[in-house]
Order: structure tokens, then C-alpha cells, then sequence
């Protein structure tokens, strides 16, 4: 993996800022405050993201540390970096109404990763979080590892020298196997299988005493024939309660359509019929009485003969009438005026009677459809709505006749279950009546009944124990396999890094030491012709030597020895004197064929660099 380039839309101070980084050797230079750390810290969260803390813990967490200053500035950017001669883009925004958070993009294909956290897992040679930050990347001032990487370490170890897999957890494990044994332990039960021989003896000793003619069987045909008249009982009183809610059902139907008794409906149906054949007779006599036209045609009769004696009135003794008929000019004159007024009477008495049959008419239509809303939804007066309606009045019968049986059935159950109460009564005092042997008989029945409970929940807890104990065998012998493995760890935990760690240490330091070791509890000692020296004992340029060069050793290790993933050092070689960073940086520079990172507030290690001709790449901020 080869750090290509970075550009940020926003992230603490920078805002549209892009690097561009080489191959090998890349030098960031930059005066305090001038934002190394911000870049430092970028890379991480392309890389590994940046969740923000919950609670009190926000206000200070590195998400809020981190924020744009900037009010609405985009927080994220992209991280470009090539991958089997491929080259792709991570990107992430980490607002919290991102809608896409993180995506990799694969530039080469032109196309976006599916399974990209997968894929980046992948490219990160399987370095978890810890394990980065404490190898291939070195914050500000801090060279040690801490305590995490240190557990960490030792699973990797761990896991590779058993399994060959570095994502199993041996102290995890033992730790589940440890709580699954107390949680077994406590789910057993140590005296369910002597309880349970007791337990059985008891019994026999009960059957046995049951058994025996001094007790009477009658008490058992007593309680029997009881317990027949309860159910009876029971079976009626559920009858009883079905025709209870029948009867309550359809009265409250009835009810609801305002019929309080069968009369009310017989009465409701009568009125139908009535208003129906009322309307029907005056129906058929409004057909038959004068019309209404017949007042329309003496009106018109009415307006001509006004007409004719205007016009008359109006041509005088020379009209067309009178000329023609011989009829002299007043009568003709008196003769259309009684016509008119004739006409105008004869049409006002033919529309007085009209209106007074169609008034009656309407009136008897609008009873009578009131009668019919009684009985449910009709929109016109129909003899198929009339039948309806009649037929759902003779439903409404059927309903009171049904509630009267069900009520005479409900009486007659009554009087059945009286009957078998006072049966049941006379059951009760046969019992009570019995010797004292029979209410023995009784309570041993049920000791016995109770004993065979327990002991069938005993015989379960039983057969439980021992797959419980089955499950702690089975736990005992994977945790002393555990220990066992815990041993041959402990006596081989420092091969792995102290070979790599010495190689590293030699060039680090010009030969000034050739090999260093490092104990299970990750103790690292400096080798020296006479002892091993802590290396607290020596000074801080030598201990930052020393880490340096473990740091790197356990990188190669975690990355399961490949040499994939870029150094990124932080202002790591502050404590270093002119002669130790210049023995570091030229070994680091000939002999680590990883991409190397150095962000400084120095000047000095580009200049060493340029001093001796080394190639590299020189960003300033």
C-alpha cells in the first residue's frame, strides 16, 4: 500500500487542502500549530473512520476536536493510495446527516469497492485500530506503545503459534470459558438426586399403606359422582349463559330499533299497510279528478275573451265580429266579458280542488315514508319497497318469538340446575359424613400425588445436572488446554519480535547496540557484553532508538511479516541528537523499503537528507 495523495473539504483548521506524496521518502515540514497533527490525524480517520463520543464525553472527543472551523464547512475529504497496481480513493464525510459516510472507490476500473470495509480490512493487513497506532503510525511525542497494543501482541502471538490465525483471542476465550463455568455451576443442583431417593422411598412406603383394606373405596365413588354434577353443573351454567347473552343480544336489537315488545311491531306493521293503502286510493283519486290543465285551458279562455273585448272595445261598431255574425256591438261587448269572468272562476275552483288532493297526497306520502325509515333504508314508496319493509317487520317477530323460547329454555335450565345443586349438596354431606380413615385416604392421595410431582421435576433436574456437568468437564479440559498453550507462549512470546527487533535496533543506532530482548510481559532489555539493561536505565534518545525500531519490528510482525503498509512518524525524532537522527534517518531511508511518512517542526531533516544526497519528497504547510 502506497499513499498517493489527500485532499480535505474540511477538517480542524484546513479547509480544500490537497498533498501530494511520493513513493519512498516524504518530509512534512511545517512550524508549530501549522496543522502537521490535524494531517497526521486525518489520515487515521480516512483510514479508520471517526466516531463521535456520546454524552458528556463529545464535548472534548476527537470528532468535536476535529470539526471544521468554519460554521457548515463540509467535515471529510479523500485519501488516494494504490493497492496491487491499482489505485483507489477512500472517501468520508463525517457530518452526522452524511448521506454516504464512507465509500472506496476504485479509480483504476472506475468503479466503487462493494464490501469496502471488507476491502479495507484487507489493505490494512488486518491492523485493528490499537495495532496501527502503535506501529506503522507514531503520534506526536510517543514512541512507547501502551498497555492495549501490549495485550494485543500477545494475542496475535498467541493465535499464530496455535491456530495460524491472528483473529482468535486466546485471553478472551479463557475468559468466556471461565464465565460459562460459573454460569453452568451455578444452574446446578447438588441435592436433587439424594432428594430424589427419599423421595422415592416415601412413595413406596405410601402406595403401599393406600392399598390396604382399611380403606374404603366409596369416598372415591362419592367424589366422583360430585365431580359429574359439577361439570354438569358447569355444562348448563354455560348454556344458561349463551341464551342469557342470546336473549340480552336481541333485546337490545329490538331496543335499538325502538320495539319494546311484539305489539309495538305488530302495530308499526299495521300502520305500514294502512299508509300504504291510503296512498294508493289517494293516489288513484288525484288521478282521476280534474286536472289541472282544465284550469290552464279556462285561463286561456279567460285571456282571449279579454282580448276579443279589447279588440272590440277597441275597432268599435266597424269589427270583423259583430260585422260578420250580425251580433250587435254590446252584446258582444257583454258577452266576452262573461265569458272571462266565467272562465277565470271555473279555473280558479278547478285549482283550488287540485291543490287541496295533491296536498293530502303529499301528506300521506311523507307519513307514510316516515313509517318506512322506522323499519330501515328506502328511498322511494314501491310495492317491492312495501313488501320490504313488511318482510323485515315479520323478521322482527320471528326475533321476539326466538327471545321468548330462548327465555322459557333459560327458566327450564334453571330449575335443572337446582335440581343437580341440591344433588350435589346431598354428595357433599355424604362426604363429610364418611369415617376418618376416608378423609386419611384423601390426604395421603394427595402427599402421594404431590411426591410423584417432585420427584418427576427431580428426575429432570437430574438428567440436567449431568449434561451441566458433562458442559464443565467439557470447559475444564479446554481451559487446562488453554493454560498448557499459555505456557508454551510464555516461553517463545519473544522470538517472534526479538530477531527482527535487534536486525532493526543495529542499523537504527550505527551499531551502537546489536540486539535487544523482549519478555513475554514486553519488557525490553538492551543486550550488553556484561548484563541485560532495563531499557528505562537508558537515556530518552536511546529508549526512542530502541522503540523505534520495535515499533517497526511488530508492524512487519502484525502485518504477518509483509512490508506493505507506510511509517508515519509525528515529530517522532524530536529527542533524537544530530548523530542519532542522522544514523535513523539514513538507515530508515536505505534499509525500509515501506513508504515513509516524517512530519517535523524542524527544517533539520530535510536538510540531512539533502546533505547526503538522499532522495525525497519535501512538503511544507
Amino acid at each position: 500500500m502506497r499513499l498517493l495523495s489527500l485532499h480535505i473539504d474540511g477538517f480542524g483548521k484546513f479547509k480544500n487542502k490537497d498533498l501530494t506524496f511520493s513513493d519512498n521518502m516524504n518530509i512534512v515540514y511545517g512550524y508549530n500549530e501549522a496543522g502537521k497533527s490535524t494531517i497526521f490525524m486525518f489520515i487515521k480517520a480516512m483510514l479508520y473512520g471517526l466516531e463521535r463520543a456520546k454524552g458528556r464525553a463529545s464535548k472534548s472527543d476527537t470528532w468535536t476536536k476535529f470539526k471544521p472551523w468554519g460554521n457548515g464547512d463540509i467535515y471529510g475529504g479523500n485519501l488516494r493510495f494504490s493497492y496491487h497496481d491499482r489505485a483507489y480513493r477512500i472517501e468520508r464525510d463525517f457530518t452526522k446527516t452524511a448521506t454516504t459516510p464512507f465509500a472506496i472507490i476504485n479509480e483504476t476500473d472506475g468503479k466503487p469497492v462493494e464490501g469496502a470495509a471488507e476491502f479495507l480490512k484487507e489493505v490494512l493487513c488486518g491492523l485493528t485500530e490499537t495495532a496501527y497506532s502503535n506501529t506503522v503510525s507514531i503520534s506526536q511525542l510517543k514512541s512507547a506503545t501502551d498497555a492495549k497494543m501490549v495485550v494485543e501482541l500477545k494475542n496475535y502471538i498467541a493465535n499464530m503459534n496455535t491456530t495460524g490465525n491472528m483473529s482468535l483471542n486466546i485471553n478472551k476465550a479463557s475468559d468466556f470459558l471461565k464465565e460459562k463455568k460459573k454460569a453452568f455451576a451455578a444452574t446446578l443442583n447438588p441435592d436433587a438426586a439424594k432428594t430424589y431417593n427419599q423421595n422415592l422411598t416415601e412413595i413406596r412406603v405410601l402406595e403401599k399403606k393406600i392399598s390396604s383394606p382399611e380403606f374404603s373405596s366409596h369416598l372415591k365413588t362419592l367424589k366422583e359422582a360430585d365431580a359429574i354434577t359439577d361439570k354438569r353443573i358447569m355444562d348448563l351454567n354455560a348454556q344458561k349463559e349463551t341464551l342469557i347473552e342470546s336473549i340480552a343480544s336481541k333485546r337490545q336489537h329490538l331496543s335499538d330499533l325502538g320495539f319494546v315488545d311484539k305489539s309495538t311491531i305488530v302495530q308499526l306493521q299495521d300502520e305500514l299497510n294502512k299508509g300504504y293503502n291510503d296512498y294508493l286510493s289517494a293516489y288513484e283519486s288525484e288521478k282521476k279528478s280534474i286536472n289541472k290543465v282544465y284550469s290552464v285551458i279556462f285561463l286561456i279562455l279567460s285571456i282571449l275573451s279579454v282580448i276579443m273585448s279589447f279588440y272590440i272595445f277597441k275597432t268599435g261598431k266597424s269589427n270583423i265580429i259583430t260585422a260578420s255574425t250580425g251580433i250587435s256591438y254590446p252584446f258582444a261587448m257583454v258577452l266576452f266579458i262573461i265569458i272571462c269572468l266565467a272562465s277565470l272562476i271555473f279555473a280558479a275552483y278547478i285549482y283550488t280542488v287540485y291543490n287541496k288532493d295533491n296536498r293530502h297526497l303529499t301528506e300521506l306520502k311523507v307519513n307514510l315514508m316516515a313509517t318506512m325509515a322506522r323499519v330501515g333504508s328506502f328511498d322511494s314508496i314501491t310495492e317491492e319497497n312495501i313488501h320490504r319493509a313488511n318482510k323485515k317487520l315479520s323478521s322482527k317477530i320471528s326475533i321476539f318469538d326466538e327471545m321468548a323460547a330462548d327465555i322459557a329454555k333459560s327458566e327450564a335450565l334453571n330449575v335443572d340446575i337446582e335440581n343437580l345443586r341440591a344433588k350435589k349438596a346431598a354428595y357433599a354431606s355424604g362426604i363429610d359424613a364418611k369415617k376418618q380413615n376416608e378423609w386419611e385416604l384423601e390426604k395421603l392421595m394427595e402427599k402421594l400425588a404431590k411426591m410423584k410431582d417432585d420427584n418427576a421435576a427431580l428426575k429432570n433436574i437430574i438428567a440436567e445436572n449431568d449434561k451441566i456437568r458433562f458442559e464443565i468437564d467439557a470447559i475444564d479440559l479446554a481451559m487446562e488446554t488453554l493454560r498448557n498453550l499459555s505456557e508454551t507462549i510464555k516461553n517463545s512470546f519473544g522470538l517472534y519480535l526479538n530477531k527482527d527487533a535487534s536486525e532493526l535496533i543495529e542499523g537504527i543506532t550505527g551499531g551502537v547496540y546489536d540486539s535487544i530482548s523482549i519478555d513475554e510481559n514486553f519488557n525490553v532489555f538492551l543486550n550488553t557484553p556484561n548484563r541485560l539493561v532495563p531499557i528505562e536505565q537508558a537515556s530518552s534518545g536511546t529508549m526512542d532508538q530502541v522503540y523505534l525500531a520495535l515499533r517497526i519490528a511488530a508492524g512487519r510482525l502484525m502485518q504477518n511479516r509483509a512490508k506493505e503498509l507506510p511509517f508515519i512518524f509525528d515529530d517522532s525524532f524530536v529527542n533524537y541528537d544530530s548523530i542519532r537522527l542522522r544514523a535513523a534517518l539514513l538507515w530508515i531511508a536505505n534499509n525500509v523499503p515501506e513508504q515513509i511518512i516524517v512530519f517535523s517542526c524542524h527544517m533539520r531533516e530535510a536538510q540531512l537528507m539533502t546533505a547526503t544526497m538522499q532522495d525525497f519528497n519535501l512538503i511544507e504547510l
